[in-house]
């Protein structure tokens, strides 16, 4: 899956919000809070909506990030079950930042189409919030 977001925000300010978890965190639509583990892996607390029902867990993520090139790796396992790595590439266009996010998702129940879906829609909140900063 590929996403691309234009945000009104310098590169270095996106990254600086993908790499800081405190930050990202603060911004994120459904992570409440991110704690470090050390060694650049962190436990993520989440909360979706499954209609009206608040459903809360948590994963592992690994977060890998090269400053220079402003690129940005999460690898999370879900539930043990869902296996997700997102590429982050950040660009300077000007006035703005092109994101271009890839998405790879590897599991074996039959939520591709949803999880997708839910990506698609907090992404595009999360970089909406990064640029009202």
């Amino acid at each position: 899956m590929q996403l691309t977001f234009a945000v009104n925000k310098s590169p270095d300010f996106i990254f600086n919000y993908l790499t800081d978890m405190d930050k990202f965190a603060s911004i994120h639509p459904v992570i409440n809070k991110i704690d470090p583990l050390g060694n650049n892996n962190f436990l993520v607390h989440e909360t979706l909506k499954l209609g009206f029902i608040p459903y809360s867990f948590t994963y592992p993520v690994t977060i890998e990030s090269d400053e220079i090139e402003k690129k940005v790796v999460f690898k999370a396992i879900v539930q043990k079950l869902t296996h997700i790595e997102m590429h982050f590439t950040i660009r300077d266009s000007g006035h703005s930042s092109m994101v271009e996010e890839v998405i790879s998702i590897r599991t074996f129940l039959p939520l591709k189409g949803f999880i997708r879906k839910v990506f698609k829609e907090q992404h595009e909140q999360l970089f909406r919030n990064i640029e009202r900063l």
